[in-house]
């Protein structure tokens, strides 16, 4: 039903049906059948979109990350190797779309076909090259969760093809924001326990998984500025302005923007990030600093370097591909928001101290 047209081509009455079947998944049944348990877990995830819970963003409705968030939760363990697997189904799953033989498209033909499954084949390069040693071949499930996440947000609003990029490049940036901040934050973590070459390389690590941003990207201009807005008024206005893993990848690594504090304000699900710990949190630029140690310094060097190069990238993809009479999601007045917060050195810094519980989880509205 979802995936036929789109989901804004969905029928008051079939959002209904589809809010009554998340209602009923969610119901206890206290069935003993582990395969019926994992039916209403399916069906409980591929309907939430549709949840009649008025505090659900529209931004975590139109990209399903709960459903990200429920293959982390299974892996807690090894968030790391479960985030970059995730990560890389998402992208195997684009890279098969992308192989679909498509009628001409104005500006879109064989060439640009070529050139994005091309960019998307370095992207994955890229992310097998942090997955140090194979994962999960012990484990009898995982294809079958894989598959469960990968069909459960393949669901555009449009049926336009393009907006498959757009809305896996989001998945992307999600999953990428989480690892570069538990990253980030287990630097911090060795640092306090005085521990320096799990600190190094930890910070090596972050600016591994910061790399993927602007990779993302890469893959992502391979849209023109007519094919993005064809698709755009559909997307719900997502953005990463708007998400939450994106916020506290920044704060993990220099810390409170105190520009963003009227954005959080304006948007419900992120004005935590404006209270305490998030607020005073002691970032990974600080701890580093505190140190002075020459191997530890050139890394974080490394990880500033990359998320320097993605916000002004970011910023470029908005100055490009959003007329100037349009608003950026979130309420801002788009690239220039973006131009406005490249530099951070007006982050604020809290005291030392440990890294709070909720800064190493999946970061879900």
């Amino acid at each position: 039903m979802q995936s036929s047209f789109g989901r804004a081509a969905l029928s008051a009455a079939q959002r209904e049906q589809l809010a009554d079947y998340y209602e009923e998944a969610c119901r206890p049944h206290g069935e003993k059948s582990a395969a019926s348990r994992e039916e209403r877990q399916v069906v409980a995830l591929l309907t939430r979109p549709f949840s009649r819970q008025p505090d659900i963003p529209e931004y975590y409705r139109y990209t399903s990350l709960h459903v990200y968030d429920w293959f982390l939760t299974l892996y807690h363990r090894e968030p790391v190797a479960a985030g970059i697997t995730a990560l890389r189904a998402t992208l195997l799953d684009l890279a098969e779309r992308e192989r679909t033989p498509l009628p001409p498209q104005p500006g879109y033909g064989p060439a640009e076909a070529t050139e994005r499954r091309a960019r998307l084949a370095g992207l994955i390069e890229t992310l097998d090259g942090l997955l140090t040693a194979p994962w999960g071949q012990s484990d009898e499930r995982l294809g079958r969760r894989l598959q469960v996440l990968v069909q459960c947000t393949g669901l555009p609003q449009s049926s336009i093809h393009h907006e498959h990029l757009f809305l896996r490049s989001v998945h992307a940036c999600e999953l990428a924001f989480f690892l570069t901040r538990w990253s980030a934050c287990q630097a911090i973590a060795a640092i306090c326990a005085g521990d320096r070459k799990s600190a190094v390389q930890h910070t090596l690590r972050t600016a591994g998984c910061a790399d993927l941003f602007s990779g993302v990207l890469h893959v992502l201009r391979t849209l023109s500025p007519e094919q993005f807005m064809s698709f755009r008024a559909a997307t719900g206005a997502a953005s990463a302005v708007q998400s939450l893993n994106y916020h506290l990848a920044e704060l993990a690594v220099y810390g409170f923007d105190p520009r963003k504090a009227e954005i959080f304000l304006r948007l419900r699900h992120l004005q935590r990030l404006n209270q305490s710990p998030y607020r005073d949190f002691w970032p990974l630029r600080a701890a580093v600093r505190t140190v002075r140690d020459p191997d530890l310094s050139a890394a974080l060097s490394m990880v500033e370097r990359s998320l320097r190069s993605w916000r002004g990238r970011h910023y470029g993809f908005g100055r490009i591909y959003l007329p100037q009479d349009i608003k950026g999601s979130g309420g801002t007045e788009g690239a220039g928001y973006l131009k406005r917060i490249v530099d951070k050195e007006i982050c604020a810094t809290g005291p030392p101290g440990p890294v709070p519980e909720a800064m190493f989880r999946f970061g879900l509205s």
